[in-house]
């Protein structure tokens, strides 16, 4: 998959790098989600640029919270009917790496 991320705080231009990774799996609990759409919420902004004065919480960083997209694998205790299911997410890379399975 394509992705953009960082793996040290800055400025965008400086920091933030486009490239192809391995798709992510969902864990337990999790949906994955093909996204259409992405926002850059302030709080991915605020952390990109360390704000907060918190460091890196992470070794790499996918920022993105916002966004919508249709679930396209799902986690064991997910059932398999949510696949193909239209969603929206926001917040969802707090407190987590990247967003890429935890948008419902």
């Amino acid at each position: 998959m394509k992705a953009a991320w960082y793996e040290e705080q800055g400025p965008a231009t400086r920091v933030l790098v486009v490239g192809e990774m391995p798709d992510p799996q969902p864990d337990r609990g999790e949906v994955r989600i093909r996204i259409f759409a992405s926002g850059a919420n302030p709080g991915d902004v605020k952390k990109r640029q360390d704000t907060f004065g918190v460091g890196m919480p992470f070794p790499r960083v996918i920022p993105h919270s916002d966004g919508a997209g249709t679930i396209d694998m799902v986690g064991e205790g997910i059932p398999a009917s949510r696949i193909g299911e239209r969603v929206w997410c926001f917040g969802a890379q707090s407190y987590r790496p990247s967003s890429l399975t935890t948008c419902f």
